[in-house]
């Protein structure tokens, strides 16, 4: 399941997001993702991993890929 199907994203959304056609199912390895439905872009590699840690996707799915 990609991210933004998870997470329940507008198309507008997900359309302009870095992970967005082929990288949904390891959105945690990509910066400038529209995390947060559009509200969250984390810049830096270490901003982006604080962030995914606590998301419900990467606890979900992070350890599968």
């Amino acid at each position: 399941m990609n991210c933004w199907d998870f997470m329940k994203c507008d198309e507008a959304i997900y359309n302009q997001c870095p992970a967005h056609p082929d990288k949904g199912l390891d959105c945690w390895k990509i910066t400038g993702t529209k995390c947060g439905k559009g509200v969250v872009e984390k810049a830096t590699a270490m901003e982006k991993l604080e962030f995914c840690r606590r998301c419900d996707y990467y606890g979900k799915y992070a350890h599968k890929f």
